[in-house]
């Protein structure tokens, strides 16, 4: 099994260049500085589109990006983690409920506005679907589009994958006792190789190291091949194989 990473094409003459998307996630979790060592991570593309707010005495509290003192975030951080879907990673800044907004244009039946986010109109999660791919998760939003446009809907992507051993970042020291932050260190290594064990058999996912980095089988990129021109780019990364298994595909 191949493996690939996806990326909207920026070009005006490829699909995503005659659709446009303006919104925003409805909550959000503050940006906070750790006390204890100071760091201020902000989650960019760690988003849940399926979590539901909505009943919180506190909702409003995440409605306004903004910055927060580490114990009020910790509050509002607490009151959401059995809302949140199994697995999920909790970080300052991740972004909570339906996407929010317009769409101009005609987006093509699977879509990226950005290397994190997947849309997909009823068109195309029927064909991912259909293949029976693992990991295909729509969630609907609040995009308003034109008359003639079918609704757009999120992919709700899991993290997932891992480099192998001696690609895989280094801790360095402890973490930090507060927020758990650690430093790690980038091995001297040419290639950056992902470990094929690793993949936890889902066609679609966010790299655990950089969620921003969405990683697609190659099942799931014949589906895109076959819908035509979505406007995505698609990359292959390399993948080791266990030696056992006979040669890379």
């Amino acid at each position: 099994m191949r493996y690939y990473r996806l990326d909207p094409i920026d070009d005006a003459a490829a699909a995503q260049g005659r659709w446009s998307l303006d919104a925003k996630r409805r909550w959000g979790l503050p940006g906070t500085e750790c006390p204890r060592c100071h760091s201020s991570p902000l989650a960019i593309a760690l988003n849940y589109p399926s979590v539901d707010l909505s009943k919180l005495p506190e909702e409003r509290e995440y409605r306004k990006a903004r910055v927060a003192p580490w114990d009020e975030y910790v509050q509002l951080r607490d009151r959401i983690l059995p809302l949140l879907p199994p697995g999920a990673v909790v970080q300052p800044g991740i972004g909570m409920g339906p996407l929010a907004g317009r769409v101009r244009g005609r987006p093509p039946p699977v879509a990226m506005d950005s290397s994190w986010n997947l849309f997909a109109q009823p068109e195309g999660v029927e064909r991912l679907l259909a293949a029976g791919l693992c990991g295909i998760s729509p969630v609907p939003t609040a995009i308003k589009t034109a008359r003639d446009v079918p609704p757009l809907l999120e992919m709700e992507l899991q993290l997932g994958g891992d480099y192998t051993p001696e690609c895989r970042p280094a801790p360095v020291g402890e973490p930090c006792p507060v927020c758990g932050a650690q430093r790690r260190r980038r091995p001297a290594v040419g290639a950056e190789w992902l470990d094929s064990s690793a993949m936890r058999g889902l066609d679609v996912f966010r790299f655990t190291w950089n969620p921003a980095m969405t990683v697609a089988s190659e099942r799931f990129v014949a589906v895109l091949r076959d819908l035509g021109d979505t406007g995505i780019r698609v990359t292959e990364v390399a993948v080791r194989w266990p030696a056992e298994a006979g040669s890379s595909p």
